[in-house]
């Protein structure tokens, strides 16, 4: 399979250490979602793959949902490090106050998560 371009600068923000919340845009089809994809198969620790493309229309409780079974899946994995990748996010209204309000439990958190 043909690896996607951009996909050591995605496994370079990823494997080192991480601050912010990761964002990748760009059009349609051309190979965001196959690049993370690719990503995952490699990465050495534990992670919750989801997707928002049913769409949940203004209500962002499925984030909060998804960020709640990671950090689930992550505490009885005892995994040091775990991430949470959700595709098609655009698709949920106002995802991005969602994120920031996840965001800012992260400092107090027992279990970080990216």
């Amino acid at each position: 399979m043909l690896q996607r371009a951009h996909i050591h600068i995605l496994s370079n923000r990823l494997n080192g250490p991480r601050k912010f919340i990761q964002v990748i845009v760009g059009p349609r089809q051309v190979g965001k979602s196959t690049m993370v994809g690719q990503f995952l198969e490699q990465y050495k620790h534990g992670f919750l793959s989801a997707s928002a493309d049913a769409g949940f229309s203004e209500d962002t409780t499925w984030i909060d949902q998804q960020w709640e079974l990671a950090r689930i899946r992550q505490k009885n994995s005892n995994a040091s490090e775990f991430l949470l990748v959700i595709d098609e996010i655009q698709k949920i209204s106002n995802w991005f106050n969602a994120l920031k309000k996840i965001g800012m439990k992260i400092p107090r958190m027992e279990f970080p998560l990216s």
